[in-house]
Formats: C-alpha cells, sequence, structure tokens
C-alpha cells in the first residue's frame, strides 16, 4: 500500500506520515519550495518528499501518476484561523482551489482508492451544547475567513463524488495538539509563555485570551490515526467527525501545564 500525504512535512501530516510508515504503508509527500523538513527529520530518509504547491497541476500529476498511491490524504491548507481574518482571499485561494486543482489532477486516475479530505470542526460555527456530541449533519455555518474555505471545500469534496465518482472521505477534525506544533496556537503558546518564565529564573506573568471557552483538544497523534482508519474503514462519500469527545475550558488546559512547572507564574487576562 502507498499513500501520498499534500503538507507531509506539516504538524499533523508528519505525525501521520510516521503513523503510517507504523503500518506498512510506504509514504510519498508534498511540501512547499524552502518549507522547513524539520518535523520529518528523524524519519525523513524512509519517505519520498517532492516540492508541489497545489496550484503545479502538472506537476502534481507527473508525480502522482510515477508513484500511483492507492490513497491520498489531503492536508495541505492554510491552517490559521487567526491569520485568515487578515487573508480572507488568499485562504479562500488555497483551501478551496487548491482541493479543486488537486481533484481535478485525480480525476481519471482510478489506481487511486480513498482520498480523505482533512476539514475542521470551523465547518460548523458556534455549537451549541445541547445539541452535543455533535453529528455529522450538523449544519455548516462558518464564522471565520478559515471555516468557510474548509466548508466550501467541504461541499466541493461531496460534489466531487457525487459528479465524478471521486472516492472522497471527509474527515471533520476537532482542535488537535502535541509535539511539532508551532506557535500561534493555544497550547504551543501557553508553552512557550511557560517556558520563558522557566528560563528566566524569576516570576513571571503569562498573557492569555478569553479562558472561559471550551474546547475539545485531543492528541494528534490519535487524530492522525482516525485518518488512516478513514482510509481504511470510511464510507465514501460520507463525512466523519474526529474528537477527543471531551470539552474542557482554556483555564484548565492551562492550570493543567502549570501542574508541569515549577515557575512562579500568574496570569494577566489581554
Amino acid at each position: 500500500m502507498r499513500a501520498l500525504i499534500t503538507g507531509v512535512t506539516g504538524f499533523a501530516g508528519s505525525h501521520l506520515a510516521e503513523n503510517l510508515l507504523a503500518h506498512d504503508v510506504e509514504v510519498v509527500g508534498t511540501c512547499l519550495k524552502r518549507e522547513s523538513r524539520h518535523n520529518i527529520q528523524s524519519f525523513g530518509a524512509d519517505i519520498v518528499v517532492r516540492e508541489a504547491a497545489l496550484d503545479d497541476t502538472r506537476l502534481l500529476s507527473n508525480l502522482i501518476d510515477k508513484h500511483r498511491p492507492q490513497w491520498i490524504f489531503h492536508l495541505a491548507a492554510l491552517a490559521s484561523v487567526g491569520a485568515s481574518f487578515g487573508a480572507p482571499i488568499r485562504t479562500m485561494q488555497v483551501n478551496l482551489l487548491g482541493t479543486m486543482r488537486l481533484y481535478e489532477v485525480l480525476r481519471g486516475k482510478k489506481f487511486v482508492e480513498k482520498i480523505v479530505f482533512v476539514s475542521s470542526a470551523d465547518v460548523f460555527g458556534p455549537l451549541p451544547p445541547q445539541r452535543m456530541p455533535i453529528k455529522p449533519d450538523y449544519p455548516l455555518r462558518p464564522v471565520s475567513p478559515y471555516g468557510a474555505s474548509k466548508a466550501a471545500a467541504d461541499i466541493v469534496s461531496h460534489q466531487y463524488y457525487r459528479a465524478f465518482g471521486l472516492p472522497v472521505v471527509r474527515i471533520r477534525a476537532f482542535n488537535h495538539t502535541g509535539p511539532r506544533q508551532a506557535t500561534g496556537y493555544v497550547i504551543p503558546d501557553f508553552c512557550s509563555q511557560i517556558s520563558r518564565i522557566e528560563k528566566s529564573h524569576r516570576k513571571g506573568i503569562i498573557r492569555v485570551g478569553d479562558l472561559s471557552a471550551k474546547r475539545d483538544i485531543a492528541d494528534v497523534r490519535d487524530i492522525v490515526d482516525g485518518y488512516r482508519l478513514a482510509a481504511e474503514r470510511g464510507t465514501i462519500g460520507d463525512a466523519y467527525i474526529l474528537a477527543s469527545g471531551k470539552a474542557d475550558t482554556v483555564e484548565n488546559y492551562l492550570l493543567m501545564l502549570f501542574k508541569h512547572s515549577t515557575a512562579d507564574i500568574s496570569i494577566r487576562v489581554d
């Protein structure tokens, strides 16, 4: 079995590559030119990585024809919710049009057995507690440009399945964290601030946002296991939700991190 991962050098992409290797799946991946390969340095020799942007359809097609992967995992995207507000058009170009370009390349490639499109729980928008646990058929009501781009690509994924027979399975993943996640996301941001305070050997202040918000944050290694299982067992045309199933306040996540630190830290809401 061989798999292609778009965005293989990213946070989740690198963990997915490791997961697939552990299950005897050959891995081919794409990344952008001059993109850091730090996340895959420990196992990079075991996979094939090629520089290929989603808008370079000729290069993508040649790469896929050469390696003939049975599974495609589409992870490449602009993934920051906050940054998407400053670049909504660029976010839509990459996340929606990039997905469509990949699907156009994959049309007619009969050796592809399953395409796993990684969407996001942000496609749902605000979720009422009384509707928990959320079901895949809950209406898509995104409130961020990122969520809108993923919702549009999610809909297009289903359309390509219905209209062109592409074997797409959609994954709507809730928040996940773990090793290699960059700052710009809540847990790494907390950890980096705590780390700086520890290194200073002085009392410190950690600046935070709204700590009352509830989030379902899973381990990335569990989430990518779900990606693999979607390729193995997912029903083509269906959408699946991946989450831990347990929401907690951001404050409790922060206090959990404090328990692992010996530093004297106070909290300041910014």
